[in-house]
């Protein structure tokens, strides 16, 4: 599970499980976090996801997201092939699909809400050597597909408390023209903190034996 922070008020959780189906990687997650919209009312956004990777490389094979908030539902969905990315979404019963020319190299998600999709990009690099590296993103925007090339840089290594102990953990930075995180991870690549020092937000994974962590009652939703 990860726990969403906001300074130190958590504010939302996504639980996620990783499964191996011999050359893919299935990983699915869902995310919860309530919400107070411009009129005062009590809202919560839910998303689930499921990602298939390439169990030798991490490359990307589909990818599929359903959200639900304010009342309405957004469908999203990735099928690189070749040479060329199908991508189809829906918004409530209106849907669109473009056929786009795939970008080289391996191909990683990131979908607002979701935070295990950089679990996948920390795994996929724990086995390589490197400072900095370009990282192909797939950016699901609102209304468009992005495609936004970031750098992931490997930082000194920093101690941080899991749980009940201290561990050695990797560090690293990602970023692109217009975000940037620092993450944090075990030797196997497993994500054990995010932080995004523009917003305060911060992510925290529990260990598996950790009791789930309750999100209380947040301010409205920043833009």
């Amino acid at each position: 599970m990860l726990v969403l922070y906001d300074g130190t008020t958590v504010v939302g959780r996504e639980t996620f499980v990783w499964e191996n189906q011999g050359d893919s990687l299935l990983v699915t997650a869902s995310a919860s976090r309530p919400f107070v919209d411009p009129q005062g009312q009590r809202v919560r956004f839910e998303k689930q996801m499921e990602v298939v990777v390439d169990a030798r490389d991490f490359g990307l094979k589909r990818y599929l997201s359903n959200q639900s908030f304010s009342g309405h539902k957004v469908v999203r969905g990735l099928l690189p092939e070749d040479t060329v990315l199908t991508y189809y979404s829906e918004n409530d019963d209106a849907g669109d699909a473009v056929r786009l020319t795939q970008p080289p190299g391996r191909l990683f998600v990131l979908d607002s809400g979701l935070f295990t999709l950089f679990d996948v990009l920390t795994r996929s690099v724990a086995s390589k050597q490197f400072v900095t590296r370009r990282v192909q993103m797939l950016t699901l925007a609102p209304d468009t597909l992005l495609m936004p090339v970031a750098t992931l840089t490997r930082t000194p290594d920093d101690t941080l408390r899991f749980g009940a102990r201290r561990v050695i953990a990797r560090r690293y930075v990602f970023e692109d023209a217009s975000v940037r995180f620092d993450l944090w991870s075990d030797p196997a690549g497993r994500m054990l903190r995010l932080v995004h020092p523009e917003s305060g937000l911060r992510v925290e994974r529990l260990p598996d034996e950790a009791p789930p962590a309750r999100p209380r009652r947040s301010a409205r939703p920043r833009r």
